[in-house]
């Protein structure tokens, strides 16, 4: 089938992001899935030490992707209330269409067509892990988009210490 991604394609994705995820240094482990567009895995690598969440969370990040064609970070971003992500949270989670509202899910799309997704979970960098895997292997991407604050997170340089923190940043 033209429109699904290819099990080499897939492969060169995953190396990329383990290779990329070596080179930043430290102890990081991650888990990397690439589906297609209809969500089976067509390949996939846990690094030694990654958490079961790490694993859990990078397919879900990438099924997100796919259902929404679009980021996991820019799903987030959309639905950045409470009742927002409650809303879409149980949303068909018995077929395993649930959201997850955080960043490291990619979609892979080639000459307009949506040919599958990735997800990246367990590591500090996961959509920029993603992001340079298709890049590498795909060519150029469209940007990411920007890194949005989790819902309620302090305004300005946020933190406890920076405005409207609650550390010893205030005013004495």
């Amino acid at each position: 089938m033209k429109n699904v991604i290819n099990a080499d394609t897939a492969r060169a994705i995953v190396d990329s992001c383990v290779e990329w995820t070596k080179a930043q240094g430290g102890n990081v482990s991650i888990a990397i899935f690439v589906v297609s567009p209809t969500g089976e895995i067509i390949d996939s690598h846990s690094m030694d030490g990654v958490l079961p969440i790490g694993a859990e969370t990078g397919l879900l990040k990438a099924k997100t992707a796919l259902y929404a064609r679009s980021s996991s970070a820019a799903v987030a971003a959309r639905f950045n209330n409470v009742d927002g992500r409650l809303i879409r949270l149980d949303l068909g989670k018995s077929e395993g269409l649930a959201y997850y509202f955080v960043g490291g899910g990619l979609p892979i799309v080639v000459e307009d067509n949506l040919i599958g997704a990735v997800g990246v979970g367990g590591g500090n960098a996961d959509e920029q892990c993603a992001y340079q895997a298709l890049t590498k292997v795909l060519g150029p991407q469209p940007p990411l988009a920007p890194a949005q604050p989790p819902a309620g997170a302090a305004p300005g340089r946020g933190g406890r210490q920076g405005p409207g923190g609650r550390g010893r940043g205030q005013p004495r």
